[in-house]
């Protein structure tokens, strides 16, 4: 049995009209019901907006223009008459899918089978170089042609990264999970997914051996692991009491890296997940001379070096390393450094279940803890890979003091972590705590937000053509980017012209349906652009929805500024969370309350002096 391209597109089509996050899993939970084996790691990719996982860059690429001209020529070939020319329809629509929905209107066309249809979406990407956008637009405009209506609405959008159906990786586990019995099997669903990164994988496994195949499921050197996420305490204090005796590490400011080797193959992934091995042929060359044929998966953290100091570079010279051409000059001129500081993978067997203490042990076998060293006639480090500088506190004073340490060292803070804290991927606990400048000092504090819409710019900035952007934080548990913010300040007016030609790229006509905002901006945008913001407190609110309840008002920002440019090391679904949202405004008015009572005693103080 094969499936129509239509009885998907059908799918699609329920999927946009709806807003409950439990009946589009059901929904998409039945569409997989009718789905054959080999149709269903696609038809999720698809759903994903992808040709293949993000991590093997299964992304069409093809423009809004490239996708007009397919249209019209598809229009041309049938002999189709219009009443005004294609640009202005677009105009009107705001949509490429929309439009070739309304001018192929009566046309029947042919019932593809899915498989067929996204055989000829993956030979359309792989067309470069000379006169390919010619060939994409014929091979484009012949599937139209060979479509109905409908399934041309989704494939246009498909082929624009802009399907907007609005259903998240979240919302396909949880439709798996409806699939093959509910809600108890969830947790293998997504341990499954946290350690391969590849719901195409995880859903066929399912489909050929069921849930029982996906017990088995280990990790595997090319399929990225789902980074462990730490949670926020405030204090030495807070750590000790929350975990007790622990290590701790210097929390670098560089490039997370997770480096895999199969034994012929050297990979390395970003904490979204990216495929970054062109950036660094240093790691990648020094992971086949120290591992040969062994197969290793670890995470370190990558440092621009800087050779005249013998200390590291900040984060804003270390991320000009991520370029696509002149690598290899770049590399000389800014050698790197990788302090490594976990281990999941090693000789065929996965670490993740063993201990921190465990892995630590075998890092500091594998890696020399790390050297300042210098080459005098290189002026480069003497290593690319070092151990991670690490204690072990069993004391509140000694995490305190490594702090203020790493402090002076111009490093951003700690990471403690649970002595017998096992990696747990993809998830974020207190096995991994992280304390931060910013949660020392005052009442503000730096998240990372996911930008949803845009504002044009007023006054001065009428000429820049954005004047402010709409933020939002990740409900995990409604798989949605909800408001919390308006930012008009922190950027130089260089840095708000590239920020607009990046949100232009992504706007859409309508409110993307991952996103919930009552604040509507003249300009929304889909949710995948992450940017670090500071603000000098966090306010109930009755704007946003971050937060929000039937009986309580949400949170917002107060005076929020852009303290980065769109951050490259981090992809939405890694954004503040709005449980980390409700840690914070609570930790906060703890510490006014705090600071008042302190004042209180102070006065009462001076009175009985007088």
């Amino acid at each position: 049995m094969t499936t129509s391209i239509d009885h998907i597109c059908g799918y699609f089509s329920r999927l946009e009209q709806l807003s409950s996050r439990l009946e589009m899993a059901r929904t998409l939970g039945d569409l997989l019901k009718d789905l054959d084996v080999q149709e269903l790691a696609p038809v999720v990719y698809m759903v994903q907006g992808q040709l293949a996982p993000p991590f093997r860059g299964g992304e069409m690429g093809m423009s809004s223009k490239l996708v007009l001209r397919a249209i019209g020529r598809a229009v041309t070939e049938a002999s189709i008459p219009l009443l005004e020319p294609l640009e202005q329809l677009l105009g009107k629509l705001g949509d490429p899918g929309t439009l070739v929905e309304q001018v192929l209107a009566g046309r029947e066309g042919i019932d593809l089978p899915v498989f067929s249809v996204f055989e000829q979406l993956c030979a359309l990407s792989d067309q470069f170089g000379e006169g390919s956008q010619d060939g994409k637009v014929r091979s484009l405009s012949d599937l139209f042609l060979s479509l109905s209506p409908l399934s041309s609405r989704f494939v246009a959008r498909f082929v624009v990264g802009k399907l907007r159906l609005g259903v998240g990786d979240a919302t396909i586990v949880e439709a798996m999970a409806q699939w093959q019995g509910g809600k108890e099997v969830k947790p293998i669903i997504e341990k499954a997914y946290n350690l391969c990164s590849d719901l195409g994988r995880v859903v066929t496994l399912l489909g050929k051996e069921g849930i029982e195949g996906l017990r088995s499921l280990r990790p595997v050197p090319g399929y990225p692991i789902r980074m462990a996420l730490c949670e926020r305490l405030s204090s030495g204090d807070e750590i000790f009491d929350k975990i007790g005796t622990c290590a701790v590490e210097s929390k670098y400011d560089g490039f997370r890296c997770q480096v895999h080797s199969d034994g012929n193959k050297v990979q390395v992934f970003s904490r979204n997940l990216e495929e970054t091995t062109s950036m660094f042929p240093e790691i990648v060359e020094a992971t086949r001379v120290l591992f040969g044929n062994r197969t290793v998966i670890f995470e370190g953290e990558a440092l621009g070096f800087n050779g005249e100091t013998g200390g590291f570079h900040p984060f804003q010279i270390t991320i000009t390393r991520k370029r696509k051409h002149n690598v290899l000059e770049k590399s000389l001129e800014i050698p790197l450094k990788a302090l490594v500081f976990d281990l999941m993978f090693l000789d065929g067997e996965s670490w993740l279940d063993r201990s921190f203490q465990d892995r630590r042990k075998e890092i500091e076998r594998l890696f020399p803890v790390h050297s300042f060293a210098i080459d005098e006639h290189e002026m480069a480090p003497s290593g690319v890979f070092g151990a991670s500088r690490l204690i072990i506190a069993d004391h509140p004073s000694l995490i305190d003091q490594f702090f203020d340490e790493v402090l002076e060292e111009g490093f951003e803070g700690i990471i403690a972590k649970r002595l017998e804290g096992v990696y747990t991927a993809g998830s974020r606990n207190f096995n991994w705590i992280k304390l931060k400048r910013s949660y020392k000092e005052s009442l503000s504090d730096t998240l990372d937000l996911v930008l949803i819409g845009y504002y044009q710019g007023k006054g001065q900035r009428t000429k820049l053509g954005i004047g402010a952007v709409l933020a939002a934080v990740y409900d995990p548990e409604r798989d949605a980017f909800v408001s919390i913010a308006r930012i008009g300040s922190g950027l130089t007016e260089e840095n708000w012209v590239v920020l607009r030609k990046m949100l232009e790229e992504s706007a859409v006509r309508e409110r993307p349906r991952s996103v919930l905002s009552d604040i509507e901006p003249e300009f929304w945008v889909l949710p995948r652009f992450v940017v670090s913001v500071r603000a000098d407190d966090i306010t109930r609110s009755p704007q946003h929805m971050c937060g929000r309840t039937d009986g309580e008002e949400g949170y917002a920002l107060r005076f929020p500024r852009m303290v980065s440019q769109v951050r490259a090391d981090k992809g939405p679904m890694e954004a503040t969370t709005v449980s980390e949202v409700k840690t914070l405004f609570e930790r906060q008015r703890n510490l006014l309350s705090r600071h008042r009572n302190v004042e209180k005693e102070e006065k009462l103080g001076r009175e009985d002096e007088k």
